[in-house]
């Protein structure tokens, strides 16, 4: 039957690099401002980020960072797509120790030195109070709108703040000279009518006009005051967007001449994110393509929208362009682009994957200011990688909170995986959050099912009764002796191999998660994405679909597995390659990307290839040498 999940939503780890970047960068900053570090970076007027070009550290050329994350997954219709979230998880991704109920420092976002003693453009000139120089930041508290179920991210509360600082070198100390309290988003847009505030601070104060000005935000954040430490997760984000620091501005005046997308680009897939060639469909393609464009001038103006298919060789598949259409001012009416043809166009395009190897193709959408120079051109394109490998997934790769199993030794966590012909299962990837101290990293099973067909029934909002054709978990077709969750880094995934590789017929089957005990589990929730009618959960030996808004980030490999090269690679997890001994494909399994070469017994180099599935069907039966990155493996070729 259908039901309200009583599975917990916790917040996650919204991280997307390197935990050893992170604890340098962290490094720099301690250093750096208690001046050990001489000849930092520093930059002149404009101060310009609105974080849309990238993710993950925010720019060393503008910024020393302290735990902040640009992303494009944790903001509600941020002024451009991406921003930098500070939250209270430190440079390991981990709660910081120092954290507690009552309240902490937390992230800190420093900017490099800024030179405010002369400009050099357009003209060269010591600059003073006289020239009206200005900051301006969006600012947006997390959590998002809407219902409970389908909000991304977690507002600071009331004693939560975060505080503006700026640098005064001549006496070495911060002033505050802004700061905000914690509060759920939607108080500001009831109070405001807006989804960010604009805050716009002058410098007036002449300490501020040397060659060293700095600002920084600190985010002040507190614990839930929980009982059990598994449901003590990331919390009280914050949203920073369109960073801007230049002369000659005005309270109240636009940010920029600015069209640009508000939100990233999306797969063209109606449920996955990736799937293995063999079991696509055109079925899985979506009908309509919808994008989120806004001008943030003062005025109308005029754009341009095209959006195109290609292949990682640049050869296009497909292409379509929006015409020239009128789009109104945000600032002056809080309205986006309305126009079908730019905003929400029917998709007549299917991908053609080749079968029986990977390949991927790149959507680009591209928005450009029809008359006239938009000023900030990063923002007008935005791209997304459709891959189709061994592996399917729901989820981007990026936790925005995590769905948690309750503590219950009958309770099950299920995701549904379709197959359009028999495969051989080898893997599942799974993604684990981190609450308090890891308390939540508790023992499980991981377990497979055949898929069973039943009639679900319930009521709509007026009382009328549904009934819906569901699948549910049937027969065990596997489970795993006891495992244990490994915390791997920032949304890297554990991979969990099966005993055997098991052979799967064609049609649905499950992967589910059970705890061994009655403990909290907390996996990772992609809330961008969304695999309602996929995810079900076991409670008093009934299973329920969940109807959270969001995707566990669970993913099932296939192939066959043999012997291949096993090795940890920093940044990437282990590689694995298969079948060995191999006939006319070799594919290797790794994360990250791959530079492969092929030599034979003489040292004779017979390939060299940056694809993850190589074609041997050419060579003789023998023995060869495989080096992928910087591991070599004996491949046998046998017919």
């Amino acid at each position: 039957m259908k039901s309200v999940s009583m599975l917990k939503l916790f917040v996650a780890i919204p991280r997307y690099r390197s935990t050893v970047i992170k604890r340098i960068c962290f490094t720099v900053v301690i250093l750096c401002s208690v001046g050990i570090i001489e000849g930092q970076n520093s930059v002149m007027l404009p101060f310009v980020d609105d974080f849309s070009s990238y993710t993950g550290n925010p720019k060393p050329s503008l910024w020393q960072n302290a735990g902040a994350l640009v992303n494009t997954g944790y903001a509600y219709l941020p002024p451009t797509t991406g921003v930098v979230t500070l939250d209270i998880l430190d440079a390991d991704g981990m709660i910081y120790s120092h954290a507690n109920v009552y309240g902490f420092a937390a992230d800190t976002l420093t900017t490099v030195s800024i030179r405010m003693d002369s400009i050099s453009e357009p003209v060269t000139k010591r600059l003073a109070v006289s020239d009206s120089i200005w900051l301006s930041f969006f600012i947006q508290p997390g959590g998002s709108m809407g219902n409970l179920w389908e909000r991304i991210g977690s507002a600071p509360s009331s004693k939560d703040s975060i505080v503006l600082q700026f640098y005064k070198s001549n006496q070495d100390v911060w002033q505050t000279v802004w700061s905000r309290k914690g509060s759920p988003l939607d108080s500001i847009y009831k109070n405001d009518s807006v989804y960010f505030l604009q805050v716009m601070i002058p410098i007036t104060d002449t300490a501020y006009f040397n060659r060293d000005f700095r600002f920084r935000f600190i985010n002040y954040g507190s614990l839930d005051n929980n009982p059990s430490y598994s449901y003590i997760s990331n919390k009280g984000q914050w949203n920073i967007d369109y960073v801007y620091m230049d002369i000659n501005r005005r309270y109240n005046t636009p940010t920029t001449r600015d069209i640009a997308f508000v939100n990233p680009a999306a797969s063209l897939l109606k449920n996955f994110t990736s799937i293995p060639a063999k079991h696509f469909t055109k079925n899985y393609m979506k009908d309509t393509v919808y994008n989120t464009i806004v001008n943030l001038y003062s005025s109308t103006l005029n754009s341009n929208y095209s959006f195109n298919v290609t292949q990682p060789d640049g050869s296009v598949v497909y292409t379509y362009s929006g015409g020239f259409e009128n789009i109104v001012s945000y600032p002056s009416t809080h309205e986006f682009q309305s126009a079908a043809n730019h905003v929400s166009h029917h998709l007549d395009f299917a991908y053609n994957p080749p079968q029986n190897q990977f390949s991927e193709y790149i959507v680009t959408h591209i928005v450009k200011e029809g008359v006239g120079q938009d000023n900030i051109q990063s923002n007008d394109t935005v791209r997304f990688v459709q891959k189709f490998e061994n592996y399917i997934s729901y989820d981007d790769g990026s936790a925005e909170s995590g769905i948690g199993i309750e503590p219950s030794k009958a309770s099950e966590l299920a995701v549904r995986y379709p197959l359009l012909a028999t495969d051989t299962l080898y893997a599942v990837d799974i993604y684990f959050n981190c609450s308090y101290q890891q308390s939540n990293l508790q023992p499980f099973y991981l377990n497979i099912y055949d898929a069973v067909q039943e009639i679900s029934s319930y009521k709509d909002n007026d009382g009328n009764e549904i009934n819906d054709t569901v699948y549910v978990p049937n027969e065990p077709l596997y489970q795993s002796e006891r495992l244990t969750p490994e915390y791997d880094g920032l949304n890297k995934y554990h991979r969990y191999y099966l005993d055997e590789p098991l052979v799967l017929p064609q049609g649905e089957f499950f992967v589910t998660l059970k705890p061994v005990k009655s403990a909290y589990m907390n996996i990772g929730f992609d809330q961008n994405n969304d695999a309602v009618g996929f995810m079900y959960e076991k409670r008093s030996n009934q299973w329920s679909e969940i109807f959270l808004k969001g995707a566990p980030m669970i993913r099932p490999y296939f192939g066959y597995l043999s012997v291949g090269i096993d090795d940890t690679v920093s940044g990437g997890g282990e590689i694995k390659i298969y079948p060995n001994p191999a006939n006319d494909y070799v594919y290797i399994d790794y994360y990250g990307n791959v530079e492969v070469r092929l030599f034979d017994q003489s040292g004779r180099e017979l390939i060299r290839t940056k694809s993850k599935m190589i074609n041997v069907s050419s060579l003789q039966t023998g023995i060869y040498f495989l080096r992928v990155n910087n591991k070599t493996e004996k491949l046998i070729i046998a017919r």
